[in-house]
């Protein structure tokens, strides 16, 4: 079976998943910040259920990730591969060409 990474759903559904994943290693690196920026992520994608509600809460999202001292500076492999896989959805949401299932 294959995924299809074209709707809202599914890609709100991935991103909502690597959010998980930024908190547990954030949890197990007792890494606060990244903590409390997982909340506010979960809280910014509850309401987008539409295309363009998902993109403009995947702009906002994408804003943590600029230079010195942004969200995307990692100190481990766990952080790097779970930030990563954030920023990865998160282009994804923005994306012009998501469609109903």
């Amino acid at each position: 079976m294959s995924i299809d990474r074209g709707t809202v759903e599914s890609v709100r559904a991935e991103i909502i998943s690597a959010i998980a994943e930024v908190r547990t290693v954030a949890r197990s690196e007792h890494d606060e910040s990244r903590q409390t920026t997982a909340d506010w992520l979960d809280a910014r994608f509850a309401d987008a259920t539409d295309a363009r509600g998902l993109r403009e809460a995947a702009a906002d999202a994408l804003s943590m990730y600029g230079g010195n001292g942004s969200f995307s500076d990692v100190g481990t492999a766990e952080s790097h591969h779970a930030i990563t896989n954030l920023a990865v959805a998160l282009r994804r949401g923005r994306s012009w060409f998501l469609r109903k299932p």
